[in-house]
């Protein structure tokens, strides 16, 4: 997503060039995209043989909303649809209708296909279009067209190659996860040709993530150099190079073979390693091996002092993974790592991972930031799409979709089939045309309920946070039980009757599951606010005349050290001869002095 707040830093050159080009490129700014985090898994580095994708959509001002386009049949080969920015609302045009679109919902389709993305911008100069009254179709559209009218990787990956070339691209340099049915899992990287190229679209390369493995990206472009003879494993744009060269980002005598499209296209600097990289870190450094080898490896290169050791693009996890496991990874706030800041007086009196936002601040003369984690609290929405090889194609992607913070929500098991979806879940995105009403706070809808209880758990986060994770925890396990018995009669229902039979049981299932996590997350929020209340802890005590306990946990040692060194000795209390401080009688604000006998 577009971030509220950007960085900019200047590029430099990877590849010696004509003086004339190296003065252009020196001239470029780089926007970071501080939005968005996507996870990939192959089925072969699965506990259930399942391709997953994991995606934080990463946006303050985006509606946490449950996406639905059923499935349609066009007969009118003059009908138009409307393309409108997913970022902005803005309008763009129009594009011909298809005469036969899919089932999507949220971010999966009938077929079993998932696409995720992450914005890294890039050259600036290529974010500009052609021609400027015909932008084309931004990232966010892209995404959910594909989705209405492919049924594999493959061919989502040529559909968004014929959208952009056909109609324009209208949005900076993008990451896409793909993965489908059959369990190919791609990553796939794209921007804009610019407006002096003289062809509309974009540049693009994608990579298959070989079986067993697994990839990430986070805002900063990943792919550098790619295999140029092997269909089956890396597609790419006839003219990738050709626009380097064109725009004088490569020399034309250079080798092709060499060409690296990170480094070309988004070189990066101190803000793609600490503030989008680091994030990719976090994720492989859980999953990569058992003694921490590579958060130490790769612990320069994330924190920003060394930019050149930078992190494979696919990685063998020393484990398979199953579901739980990529949602402990989207939950992570670089907790136990050296980018840990629960523990700076930037973490208030509760140790919070979270800070104020602009991402960067000044003091005096000097530029400071705060970390950029995987889990956020401005994230709209979030979801871990299973797509399973070993279900039919209508039950094969299962998306377990969050809104808010990735690690306060929890996550409701959704079918991709689905014919209706959650009315607490439902809504539609400024791709349609629609504008979110930011300011119309609404109980029945899950995006508010699960604001408050994220923004709730901020205020007391080491006190709270336990018992929202421990919920969530429960709920999930809870899921988890009911969606094998849910596949289960599903597909006794496939094979006795009928695919639609099939799909309209998992759509029951995924509305009556919808429902039920709305009120029960209600009521969550209800039991919160009773417990953690006026700085206190209130637990039932059936053992208890008033039938509970209260617990003043009062400050932690580090932060009682803070206040004596900042403050020295306003706070000290001063004692007379014999006194007892802080006595109290009765209730009462009189203090009683207690003379030594």
């Amino acid at each position: 997503m577009i971030p509220i707040t950007t960085y900019y830093s200047p590029r430099k050159a990877i590849v010696a060039t004509a003086a004339t080009a190296a003065a252009m490129l020196l001239s470029f700014q780089t926007v970071l995209v501080q939005s968005c985090s996507d996870f990939l898994v192959t089925p072969g580095a699965s506990l259930d043989g399942s391709a997953m994708i994991a995606y934080n959509a990463d946006d303050v001002g985006l509606n946490g909303v449950l996406y639905h386009y059923p499935a349609t049949t066009n007969n009118d080969v003059h009908s138009n649809i409307s393309i409108y920015e997913w970022d902005s609302g803005e309008y763009l045009g129009e594009i011909p209708q298809v005469k036969e679109t899919f089932n999507v919902v949220g971010n999966g389709n009938e077929y079993g296909l998932v696409i995720g993305e992450s914005t890294f911008g890039g050259i600036p100069i290529l974010g500009r279009p052609l021609d400027p009254k015909n932008r084309g179709i931004d990232y966010g559209s892209l995404i959910y067209i594909t989705l209405q009218r492919s049924k594999t990787a493959k061919e989502a990956i040529h559909t968004m190659v014929d959208l952009m070339d056909t109609h324009g691209y209208a949005s900076e340099g993008e990451s896409f996860s793909i993965a489908d049915a059959s369990g190919e899992v791609w990553i796939m990287e794209v921007i804009g040709r610019g407006p002096t190229f003289g062809k509309m679209g974009a540049v693009w390369v994608a990579r298959r993530v070989p079986d067993g493995y697994v990839t990430a990206h986070a805002n900063q472009a990943r792919i550098t150099t790619f295999p140029r003879d092997d269909a089956e494993t890396c597609l790419y744009a006839d003219d990738v190079i050709d626009v380097a060269v064109h725009y004088g980002l490569y020399s034309k005598a250079a080798d092709p073979a060499a060409f690296s499209f990170s480094d070309v296209y988004d070189p990066v600097g101190f803000s793609g390693a600490r503030f989008s990289d680091a994030r990719v870190w976090s994720m492989f450094s859980q999953i990569a091996d058992e003694d921490g080898s590579f958060q130490i490896q790769y612990q320069d290169y994330a924190s920003g002092q060394n930019l050149t050791n930078r992190m494979p693009l696919f990685i063998k996890p020393h484990k398979k993974l199953d579901v739980r496991d990529v949602m402990d990874l989207m939950n992570s706030h670089y907790d136990g790592t050296g980018l840990d800041s629960s523990h700076d007086v930037g973490a208030g009196l509760f140790g919070a991972p979270y800070r104020p936002r602009p991402l960067e601040w000044t003091f005096g003369e000097m530029r400071y930031f705060n970390e950029r984690t995987v889990a956020i609290e401005k994230t709209g929405w979030n979801f871990v799409a299973q797509i399973r090889p070993h279900m039919p194609r209508e039950l094969a992607a299962l998306i377990w979709f969050g809104v808010d913070d990735s690690s306060t929500s929890p996550r409701l098991p959704v079918y991709a089939s689905s014919k209706m979806v959650p009315e607490a879940y439902a809504g539609k995105g400024t791709q349609d045309g629609v504008k979110f009403d930011i300011f119309k706070f609404d109980m029945k809808k899950a995006f508010w309920i699960q604001n408050l209880v994220s923004n709730f758990a901020y205020s007391r986060w080491n006190d709270c946070y336990p018992t929202v994770r421990h919920k969530i925890d429960e709920i999930h396990a809870a899921f988890a039980y009911q969606v094998a018995h849910v596949d289960a009669k599903a597909l006794d229902l496939y094979k006795k009757q009928d695919a639609s039979v099939a799909v309209d049981f998992v759509t029951m299932f995924t509305a009556e599951a919808g429902e039920d996590l709305q009120r029960e997350w209600t009521a969550f929020f209800g039991d919160l606010f009773t417990r953690f209340r006026d700085f206190s802890i209130i637990l039932p005590d059936p053992d208890s005349s008033r039938g509970f306990t209260i617990e003043s946990p009062g400050l932690s040692e580090e932060v009682k050290r803070r206040i004596v060194m900042e403050t020295g000795t306003r706070y000290q209390v001063r004692q007379q001869y014999g006194e007892t401080p802080g006595l109290r009688w009765g209730g009462q604000a009189t203090e009683v002095l207690v003379k030594a006998y």
